[in-house]
Protein backbone atom coordinates (compact mmCIF):
# COMPACT_ATOMS: atom_id res chain seq x y z
CA UNK A 1 0.00 0.00 0.00
CA UNK A 2 1.33 3.43 -1.10
CA UNK A 3 2.18 6.14 1.79
CA UNK A 4 -0.88 7.79 2.83
CA UNK A 5 -3.34 5.51 0.76
CA UNK A 6 -6.33 5.14 2.56
CA UNK A 7 -7.77 1.54 1.34
CA UNK A 8 -11.61 1.44 0.22
CA UNK A 9 -14.14 0.07 2.79
CA UNK A 10 -15.77 -3.50 1.60
CA UNK A 11 -19.16 -2.67 1.21
CA UNK A 12 -22.56 -4.94 1.39
CA UNK A 13 -24.58 -5.15 -1.55
CA UNK A 14 -27.40 -3.12 0.39
CA UNK A 15 -28.92 -0.07 -1.40
CA UNK A 16 -26.90 2.60 -2.37
CA UNK A 17 -27.33 5.70 0.20
CA UNK A 18 -26.19 9.23 -0.58
CA UNK A 19 -26.14 10.93 2.84
CA UNK A 20 -27.24 14.70 3.34
CA UNK A 21 -24.46 17.10 5.64
CA UNK A 22 -25.50 20.37 6.85
CA UNK A 23 -22.05 22.27 6.40
CA UNK A 24 -23.15 25.93 8.50
CA UNK A 25 -20.30 24.28 10.77
CA UNK A 26 -17.48 24.04 8.83
CA UNK A 27 -18.35 26.70 6.72
CA UNK A 28 -18.47 29.22 9.67
CA UNK A 29 -15.23 27.10 11.61
CA UNK A 30 -14.18 24.45 9.99
CA UNK A 31 -11.77 23.25 13.03
CA UNK A 32 -14.67 23.51 14.87
CA UNK A 33 -15.60 19.99 16.67
CA UNK A 34 -18.95 20.45 15.10
CA UNK A 35 -17.48 20.82 11.56
CA UNK A 36 -14.64 17.76 12.49
CA UNK A 37 -18.45 15.38 13.17
CA UNK A 38 -19.04 15.88 9.21
CA UNK A 39 -15.63 14.68 7.90
CA UNK A 40 -16.02 10.96 8.18
CA UNK A 41 -19.45 11.23 6.43
CA UNK A 42 -17.79 12.54 3.46
CA UNK A 43 -15.47 10.23 3.43
CA UNK A 44 -17.37 7.65 3.47
CA UNK A 45 -19.32 9.59 0.99
CA UNK A 46 -16.14 9.73 -1.56
CA UNK A 47 -15.11 6.36 -1.02
CA UNK A 48 -18.60 4.76 -1.85
CA UNK A 49 -20.77 6.70 -4.32
CA UNK A 50 -18.83 9.72 -4.53
CA UNK A 51 -22.13 11.34 -4.48
CA UNK A 52 -23.37 13.14 -1.15
CA UNK A 53 -25.47 16.18 -0.60
CA UNK A 54 -25.28 19.42 0.95
CA UNK A 55 -27.49 21.89 2.99
CA UNK A 56 -26.37 24.57 5.21
CA UNK A 57 -24.44 26.39 2.43
CA UNK A 58 -25.57 29.80 2.73
CA UNK A 59 -27.02 30.17 -0.91
CA UNK A 60 -30.39 32.08 -0.75
CA UNK A 61 -33.44 30.74 -2.38
CA UNK A 62 -34.20 33.90 -4.01
CA UNK A 63 -30.86 34.00 -5.96
CA UNK A 64 -31.35 30.54 -6.59
CA UNK A 65 -34.80 30.42 -7.72
CA UNK A 66 -34.45 33.97 -9.79
CA UNK A 67 -31.37 32.26 -12.27
CA UNK A 68 -34.45 29.38 -12.70
CA UNK A 69 -36.44 32.24 -13.80
CA UNK A 70 -34.01 33.45 -15.99
CA UNK A 71 -33.34 30.02 -17.99
CA UNK A 72 -36.87 29.92 -18.73
CA UNK A 73 -37.19 32.81 -19.93
CA UNK A 74 -34.40 32.38 -22.31
CA UNK A 75 -35.32 28.67 -23.15
CA UNK A 76 -38.74 29.92 -23.92
CA UNK A 77 -36.92 32.09 -26.71
CA UNK A 78 -37.16 31.51 -30.48
CA UNK A 79 -34.37 28.66 -31.49
CA UNK A 80 -33.03 31.07 -34.03
CA UNK A 81 -32.68 34.04 -31.16
CA UNK A 82 -30.87 31.31 -29.27
CA UNK A 83 -28.47 29.73 -31.77
CA UNK A 84 -27.10 33.01 -32.57
CA UNK A 85 -25.32 32.73 -28.88
CA UNK A 86 -23.78 28.83 -29.92
CA UNK A 87 -21.21 28.47 -27.50
CA UNK A 88 -19.46 26.74 -30.21
CA UNK A 89 -18.64 29.42 -32.19
CA UNK A 90 -17.68 31.71 -28.95
CA UNK A 91 -14.61 32.61 -27.64
CA UNK A 92 -14.37 30.38 -24.29
CA UNK A 93 -17.19 28.52 -24.83
CA UNK A 94 -20.07 30.50 -23.22
CA UNK A 95 -23.34 30.93 -24.14
CA UNK A 96 -26.32 28.41 -25.89
CA UNK A 97 -25.69 24.85 -26.06
CA UNK A 98 -27.82 23.54 -28.26
CA UNK A 99 -30.74 20.89 -28.11
CA UNK A 100 -29.09 17.31 -28.36
CA UNK A 101 -25.72 18.47 -29.36
CA UNK A 102 -24.25 16.50 -26.76
CA UNK A 103 -23.77 12.69 -26.23
CA UNK A 104 -21.97 10.42 -23.75
CA UNK A 105 -22.66 6.77 -25.40
CA UNK A 106 -22.03 5.17 -28.73
CA UNK A 107 -25.33 3.59 -30.68
CA UNK A 108 -27.63 5.64 -29.08
CA UNK A 109 -29.38 9.72 -29.84
CA UNK A 110 -28.02 12.81 -28.62
CA UNK A 111 -28.98 13.90 -24.73
CA UNK A 112 -32.69 15.93 -25.09
CA UNK A 113 -31.20 18.82 -23.27
CA UNK A 114 -30.30 22.26 -24.22
CA UNK A 115 -28.53 24.58 -21.68
CA UNK A 116 -26.28 28.08 -21.36
CA UNK A 117 -22.97 28.43 -20.41
CA UNK A 118 -21.21 31.15 -18.06
CA UNK A 119 -17.66 31.18 -16.66
CA UNK A 120 -15.66 33.69 -15.04
CA UNK A 121 -15.97 36.69 -17.11
CA UNK A 122 -12.58 38.00 -18.03
CA UNK A 123 -11.57 40.73 -20.69
CA UNK A 124 -10.45 40.56 -24.36
CA UNK A 125 -6.81 41.27 -23.31
CA UNK A 126 -6.55 38.90 -20.28
CA UNK A 127 -3.55 36.84 -21.41
CA UNK A 128 -5.41 33.90 -21.06
CA UNK A 129 -7.55 34.72 -23.02
CA UNK A 130 -5.25 36.20 -25.71
CA UNK A 131 -3.66 32.38 -25.77
CA UNK A 132 -7.19 30.63 -26.23
CA UNK A 133 -7.18 28.85 -23.01
CA UNK A 134 -9.54 26.78 -22.16
CA UNK A 135 -13.29 27.89 -21.23
CA UNK A 136 -11.17 31.51 -20.43
CA UNK A 137 -13.02 34.22 -21.85
CA UNK A 138 -16.16 36.79 -21.91
CA UNK A 139 -19.60 36.06 -21.09
CA UNK A 140 -22.25 36.51 -24.03
CA UNK A 141 -25.83 37.12 -23.37
CA UNK A 142 -29.04 37.33 -24.96
CA UNK A 143 -30.39 40.86 -26.55
CA UNK A 144 -31.97 42.97 -22.69
CA UNK A 145 -35.21 43.29 -25.40
CA UNK A 146 -35.83 39.85 -25.20
CA UNK A 147 -34.47 39.21 -21.72
CA UNK A 148 -34.14 41.59 -19.19
CA UNK A 149 -30.36 42.34 -18.26
CA UNK A 150 -32.04 41.80 -13.68
CA UNK A 151 -34.19 39.01 -14.80
CA UNK A 152 -30.66 36.51 -15.98
CA UNK A 153 -27.39 38.36 -16.43
CA UNK A 154 -27.55 39.88 -13.15
CA UNK A 155 -28.59 36.54 -11.24
CA UNK A 156 -26.30 34.46 -13.40
CA UNK A 157 -23.08 36.46 -12.80
CA UNK A 158 -23.83 36.49 -8.98
CA UNK A 159 -24.87 32.70 -8.79
CA UNK A 160 -21.56 32.26 -10.51
CA UNK A 161 -19.54 34.14 -7.95
CA UNK A 162 -21.44 32.07 -5.29
CA UNK A 163 -20.92 28.81 -6.46
CA UNK A 164 -17.13 29.16 -7.30
CA UNK A 165 -16.64 30.57 -3.38
CA UNK A 166 -19.11 27.59 -2.12
CA UNK A 167 -16.96 25.00 -4.56
CA UNK A 168 -13.98 26.01 -2.67
CA UNK A 169 -15.30 25.70 0.81
CA UNK A 170 -16.24 21.59 -0.02
CA UNK A 171 -13.10 21.01 -1.82
CA UNK A 172 -11.62 22.18 1.77
CA UNK A 173 -14.00 20.25 3.51
CA UNK A 174 -12.92 17.09 1.02
CA UNK A 175 -8.75 18.01 1.70
CA UNK A 176 -9.89 17.30 5.49
CA UNK A 177 -10.98 13.92 4.87
CA UNK A 178 -7.25 13.19 2.96
CA UNK A 179 -3.91 12.56 4.40
CA UNK A 180 -2.11 14.92 2.48
CA UNK A 181 -2.94 18.37 4.37
CA UNK A 182 -6.10 21.32 3.99
CA UNK A 183 -4.14 22.89 2.01
CA UNK A 184 -3.85 20.47 -0.21
CA UNK A 185 -5.82 22.10 -3.06
CA UNK A 186 -4.72 25.58 -2.54
CA UNK A 187 -2.70 25.68 -6.23
CA UNK A 188 -5.80 23.67 -7.48
CA UNK A 189 -8.28 26.82 -6.67
CA UNK A 190 -6.15 29.60 -7.16
CA UNK A 191 -5.44 31.76 -10.49
CA UNK A 192 -8.32 32.01 -12.23
CA UNK A 193 -9.78 28.48 -12.36
CA UNK A 194 -12.15 26.57 -15.12
CA UNK A 195 -15.46 27.21 -13.45
CA UNK A 196 -18.06 25.95 -16.19
CA UNK A 197 -21.62 26.94 -14.80
CA UNK A 198 -24.17 25.14 -16.94
CA UNK A 199 -28.49 25.64 -16.67
CA UNK A 200 -29.94 22.95 -18.07
CA UNK A 201 -33.75 22.34 -20.01
CA UNK A 202 -34.70 18.95 -20.25
CA UNK A 203 -37.70 18.65 -22.09
CA UNK A 204 -40.48 15.29 -21.66
CA UNK A 205 -38.73 12.18 -22.74
CA UNK A 206 -39.68 11.51 -26.15
CA UNK A 207 -41.40 8.25 -27.26
CA UNK A 208 -41.05 6.20 -30.42
CA UNK A 209 -37.57 6.87 -31.32
CA UNK A 210 -35.27 4.15 -33.24
CA UNK A 211 -32.22 4.40 -30.48
CA UNK A 212 -32.40 5.27 -26.76
CA UNK A 213 -32.22 8.93 -25.82
CA UNK A 214 -31.60 10.94 -22.71
CA UNK A 215 -31.74 13.73 -21.10
CA UNK A 216 -28.26 12.67 -20.46
CA UNK A 217 -26.66 9.75 -21.15
CA UNK A 218 -24.66 7.59 -18.73
CA UNK A 219 -21.23 9.40 -18.11
CA UNK A 220 -18.94 9.98 -15.54
CA UNK A 221 -18.43 14.38 -14.67
CA UNK A 222 -15.00 15.36 -16.03
CA UNK A 223 -13.90 17.75 -13.26
CA UNK A 224 -12.77 17.78 -9.30
CA UNK A 225 -16.46 18.25 -8.39
CA UNK A 226 -19.83 19.40 -9.29
CA UNK A 227 -22.60 21.15 -7.68
CA UNK A 228 -26.01 20.45 -8.87
CA UNK A 229 -28.83 22.21 -7.73
CA UNK A 230 -32.27 20.18 -8.79
CA UNK A 231 -35.56 21.66 -9.50
CA UNK A 232 -38.78 19.56 -8.14
CA UNK A 233 -39.01 17.51 -10.80
CA UNK A 234 -36.56 13.80 -10.58
CA UNK A 235 -34.90 12.42 -13.22
CA UNK A 236 -31.25 12.38 -11.56
CA UNK A 237 -30.13 8.79 -11.47
CA UNK A 238 -26.64 7.19 -9.91
CA UNK A 239 -25.30 3.48 -11.08
CA UNK A 240 -24.76 1.68 -8.31
CA UNK A 241 -21.78 -0.07 -9.70
CA UNK A 242 -22.05 -3.10 -7.03
CA UNK A 243 -25.26 -4.26 -8.49
CA UNK A 244 -25.80 -2.79 -12.15
CA UNK A 245 -28.78 -0.90 -10.93
CA UNK A 246 -29.75 2.32 -11.88
CA UNK A 247 -30.55 4.47 -8.41
CA UNK A 248 -32.65 7.86 -8.40
CA UNK A 249 -31.94 10.90 -6.17
CA UNK A 250 -34.41 12.31 -5.17
CA UNK A 251 -34.71 16.33 -5.83
CA UNK A 252 -34.72 18.40 -2.61
CA UNK A 253 -34.31 22.06 -3.36
CA UNK A 254 -32.65 23.21 -0.09
CA UNK A 255 -29.43 20.93 -1.11
CA UNK A 256 -27.00 20.58 -3.58
CA UNK A 257 -25.73 17.31 -5.10
CA UNK A 258 -22.28 17.11 -4.61
CA UNK A 259 -20.24 14.39 -6.98
CA UNK A 260 -17.13 13.61 -7.33
CA UNK A 261 -15.65 14.19 -11.02
CA UNK A 262 -12.57 12.68 -12.79
CA UNK A 263 -10.02 14.68 -11.79
CA UNK A 264 -10.15 14.04 -7.97
CA UNK A 265 -10.92 10.27 -8.79
CA UNK A 266 -7.71 10.31 -10.86
CA UNK A 267 -5.68 12.25 -7.97
CA UNK A 268 -6.82 9.56 -5.36
CA UNK A 269 -5.59 6.71 -7.21
CA UNK A 270 -9.53 5.69 -7.65
CA UNK A 271 -9.62 5.93 -3.60
CA UNK A 272 -12.75 8.69 -4.29
CA UNK A 273 -15.36 7.82 -6.77
CA UNK A 274 -16.45 8.87 -10.00
CA UNK A 275 -19.94 7.70 -10.36
CA UNK A 276 -21.91 6.74 -13.38
CA UNK A 277 -24.92 8.92 -13.80
CA UNK A 278 -27.72 9.86 -16.16
CA UNK A 279 -30.63 11.84 -16.59
CA UNK A 280 -34.08 10.41 -17.50
CA UNK A 281 -36.85 13.19 -18.10
CA UNK A 282 -39.85 10.88 -17.72
CA UNK A 283 -41.56 13.55 -16.28
CA UNK A 284 -45.05 15.15 -18.96
CA UNK A 285 -43.46 18.41 -17.59
CA UNK A 286 -40.09 20.15 -18.23
CA UNK A 287 -37.03 19.70 -16.20
CA UNK A 288 -34.52 22.11 -15.13
CA UNK A 289 -31.14 21.82 -13.50
CA UNK A 290 -28.42 24.25 -12.58
CA UNK A 291 -24.66 23.03 -12.72
CA UNK A 292 -21.38 24.18 -11.59
CA UNK A 293 -18.47 22.64 -12.39
CA UNK A 294 -15.01 23.45 -10.32
CA UNK A 295 -12.64 22.01 -13.00
CA UNK A 296 -9.81 24.07 -11.42
CA UNK A 297 -6.33 25.83 -12.69
CA UNK A 298 -5.72 24.58 -16.03
CA UNK A 299 -1.61 24.71 -15.33
CA UNK A 300 -2.27 22.33 -12.40
CA UNK A 301 -0.33 18.47 -12.80
CA UNK A 302 -3.21 15.93 -12.49
CA UNK A 303 -0.50 13.55 -10.31
CA UNK A 304 -1.29 10.97 -7.83
CA UNK A 305 -1.67 12.89 -4.52
CA UNK A 306 0.25 10.20 -2.88
CA UNK A 307 3.44 10.75 -4.25
CA UNK A 308 3.27 7.29 -6.24
CA UNK A 309 4.01 8.75 -9.22
CA UNK A 310 7.75 9.48 -10.86
CA UNK A 311 9.08 12.70 -10.81
CA UNK A 312 10.13 12.37 -14.49
CA UNK A 313 6.43 11.46 -15.14
CA UNK A 314 4.32 13.80 -17.68
CA UNK A 315 0.99 13.90 -16.30
CA UNK A 316 -2.04 15.96 -17.45
CA UNK A 317 -3.64 18.98 -16.75
CA UNK A 318 -6.68 20.14 -15.72
CA UNK A 319 -6.74 22.29 -19.15
CA UNK A 320 -5.47 19.25 -21.59
CA UNK A 321 -7.97 16.44 -19.90
CA UNK A 322 -11.00 18.76 -20.19
CA UNK A 323 -10.20 19.44 -23.88
CA UNK A 324 -10.20 15.76 -24.58
CA UNK A 325 -12.89 14.84 -22.77
CA UNK A 326 -14.78 17.66 -24.26
CA UNK A 327 -14.14 16.77 -27.59
CA UNK A 328 -15.03 13.26 -26.87
CA UNK A 329 -18.21 14.39 -26.00
CA UNK A 330 -19.28 16.86 -28.17
CA UNK A 331 -18.20 14.93 -31.46
CA UNK A 332 -16.04 18.20 -32.46
CA UNK A 333 -12.82 18.65 -31.50
CA UNK A 334 -12.78 22.00 -29.27
CA UNK A 335 -9.92 24.65 -29.97
CA UNK A 336 -6.34 23.52 -28.09
CA UNK A 337 -4.44 26.63 -26.88
CA UNK A 338 -0.52 26.91 -27.80
CA UNK A 339 0.38 29.55 -25.50
CA UNK A 340 0.77 28.78 -21.23
CA UNK A 341 -0.10 32.25 -19.20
Amino acid sequence: MAPGRIDPPNLPATKLKIPTVDISAFLADPDSQEAQCIVPIVRAACRTTGFFQITGHGVSTALQQAVFEGGKKFFALPFETKKALDSKTVRGHRGYDVLASQSYEPGILPDLKEGWYVGEDLPDDHPRVQAGRFFMGRNVWPDEAKVARHDFREPCEEYHRALSALSIQILRLIARTLPYGSGIFDDFVSHHPITPMRILHYPPARTGTDKPQYGASAHTDFGAITLLLQDESPGLEVLDSRTGTWVAVPPNPNAYVVNIGDMLSRWTRDEYVSSVHRVINQNPWDRYSIVFFFDGNPDTELRALDGSEAEDSHPLTPEQHMLHRMTESYGKKINKPEVSA
